[in-house]
This record gives C-alpha cells, sequence and structure tokens, in this order.
C-alpha cells in the first residue's frame, strides 16, 4: 500500500493528522476560555491605582495615562482599563475600570 502512495499524498496526510491533533488538544486545554482576562483586567487596574496613588503623593494630583507613562509611574499602554479623573480635594477622584470590571478609588 505504501508503495502506491505518493510522497506529497504521504506527506499531506500527516499533516492533516497533526492539524487535527493540535486542534483537539487546543480545544481540550481549554484555550478557548477567557479565564485569564479577569485576572489581566484586575491586575492592570492594581498598577494604574498604584501608580495613580503614587503620582498624588509626590504631585497632589491624578493625571491621565499619558502623563503617568512619561513621568514614568506606568510602563506599559493600558488595554483593558481606562482612567477618568475629576478635580476636587486633595488629589481629586479617580474613576478606573472597563466594561468588565468597574470600581472607583479616591
Amino acid at each position: 500500500m505504501l508503495e502506491r502512495l505518493s510522497f506529497a499524498r504521504l506527506l499531506g496526510g500527516v499533516l492533516a493528522l497533526s492539524f487535527l491533533v493540535g486542534f483537539v488538544v487546543f480545544v481540550l486545554t481549554v484555550a478557548t476560555t477567557n479565564k485569564g482576562t479577569p485576572s489581566a483586567i484586575e491586575a492592570e487596574y492594581a498598577a494604574i491605582t498604584n501608580a495613580e496613588n503614587t503620582r498624588c503623593t509626590r504631585y497632589g494630583a491624578y493625571a491621565p495615562i499619558s502623563t503617568l507613562r512619561s513621568e514614568g509611574l506606568l510602563t506599559f499602554r493600558p488595554i483593558y482599563n481606562s482612567v477618568v479623573f475629576l478635580p476636587g480635594k486633595h488629589c481629586g477622584t479617580i474613576v478606573i475600570g472597563s466594561a468588565a470590571f468597574q470600581a472607583s478609588a479616591g
């Protein structure tokens, strides 16, 4: 039987089989869920909160993400969270959050 198969057909069959096995492993390892997203949102939220609190302590005011990054208080561009800050007593008020994770501090 192997004599009748050409090398290209044999290689194609092996590739198709390996793709199928890889896909099954991908699905069985729950790679299609977003289990890591809530953790990523919370970690990003914590980093932004820490940067805002540090800025409040140093300069007496909260700042937008661009300012936090330019001052070196935040080393990444947030993906999940955004910041809204309002002037007020002390440092003002900040609201940090995303559609999936809402929280306020201040």
